[in-house]
């Protein structure tokens, strides 16, 4: 019975002892088996050796240099457009005819001024008659010596008086039929070719916008109104860019930088620019204080570049050769000092945090000054989801 019961002891410590020594060997395989998935967890980045541009980026758009606005100078309706948007005119050209649209009241004024004119004219004429008759009568009596000379002179100067009176008279009874005529058609006879119905271009352009139709009505422009626009027009030839910068690399800048103009409408065509203007005002946008910059736009190609697109101008501050670079969103900062470090991979593929001394960045890529080389292998801590897509794909 004592011998029995030792068996079963004896079999119990060696069974205990053998599920202690699986356990022990499934325990290290699974840290052998999670350190190394731990290590193949990560992708790795190596820096790269290249030139390392410090750009400032101002957002904006391509304006003409001048842009002129073709108003009347008389109230009425369109009555003719004889130009098209993307047209090229040159200065003088007929851009639209203009029906007047005769004001009641402003022809009852002119036929009351033609009334009154008239009538001047038909006294100034009178008077005229009889002072003619008298002036007849006193030299006849001065020839005979019946009068003073001063009483003749004095009826001669009267007679040019009234003659100069008639004159008056009709100059302000043909100003008067003018403006009539004016006010019912828009224009006279005489004035026909600088007709105010007839609307021209300014100067050599191009047509970019038309805002009105052939039946709108236009307003002239004058002190109290700036008048109804025909048509915009300006060279395409002289294009600037106008954008806006951030205040921080306002102060970076200087009138007289190159800069290259980046269209995307045209397949993000670069063109070479010149800073001309950096505002020296900013304006507050959505919390932010942004400065306005101009900047000459270089078409030395001819390329067809349309007024309002959407561009960016590049300005280069100063360029790095050959410079060690490693894409600045692996770098890390220690809490407290903001020390900049990287995690290096090791030959036995754990990681190890390396502190490194940081230049010039770019946004995107940032210099590395010292720390580590080109052959560093640092952990992509943060992986965005194209590199978990590459790091499954590495597993496979």
């Amino acid at each position: 019975m004592e011998k029995t019961k030792f068996t079963l002891k004896k079999a119990l410590s060696i069974f205990l002892g053998l599920l202690f020594a699986v356990a022990v060997v499934v325990g290290i395989g699974y840290l052998i088996k999670s350190n190394s998935a731990e290590n193949e967890a990560f992708l790795t980045r190596k820096p790269t050796i290249q030139n390392l541009d410090d750009k400032v980026m101002a957002t904006g758009k391509i304006e003409p240099r001048e842009e002129i606005e073709i108003k009347p100078n008389i109230a009425g309706i369109i009555q003719t457009i004889n130009v098209k948007e993307g047209d090229k005119v040159h200065a003088g050209q007929l851009i639209a005819t203009i029906r007047i649209v005769p004001n009641i009241t402003e022809v009852n004024n002119a036929t009351m001024q033609v009334s009154n004119a008239e009538i001047q004219v038909t006294n100034a004429k009178v008077n005229a008659q009889n002072q003619q008759k008298q002036y007849e009568m006193q030299a006849k009596l001065y020839k005979q010596g019946v009068i003073s000379k001063q009483e003749y002179i004095t009826a001669e100067q009267q007679l040019q008086t009234t003659i100069q009176q008639q004159k008056l008279a009709l100059q302000s009874l043909n100003a008067a039929q003018k403006q009539l005529q004016i006010v019912r058609t828009g224009a006279t006879p005489e004035l026909q070719s600088m007709a105010t119905t007839q609307i021209r271009a300014k100067a050599a352009g191009t047509v970019l916008e038309i805002p009105v139709k052939v039946g709108s009505q236009v307003i002239e422009a004058n002190s109290f109104n700036a008048g109804t626009t025909i048509c915009s027009i300006a060279d395409l030839n002289s294009l600037i860019f106008k954008g806006d910068i951030d205040e921080a690399q306002a102060g970076r800048l200087k009138q007289g930088m190159d800069m290259n103009v980046i269209i995307g409408a045209l397949q993000n065509k670069t063109f070479p620019g010149k800073l001309t203007l950096i505002a020296p005002k900013g304006k507050e946008e959505s919390g932010t204080i942004k400065f306005a910059v101009e900047g000459d736009v270089y078409n030395k190609t001819g390329e067809y570049i349309r007024a309002g697109f959407s561009s960016n101008g590049e300005i280069l501050l100063s360029s790095q050769k050959n410079a060690l670079l490693l894409d600045e969103s692996l770098v890390q900062y220690e809490k407290g000092n903001n020390k900049a470090f990287v995690e290096v991979k090791q030959p036995n593929g754990s990681f190890k945090k390396v502190y490194v001394k940081l230049g010039s960045s770019d946004g995107i890529n940032v210099q590395i000054l010292s720390g580590i080389d080109k052959d560093a292998e640092v952990k992509v801590w943060n992986p965005s989801d194209k590199d978990k897509e590459e790091l499954k794909e590495k597993e496979k």
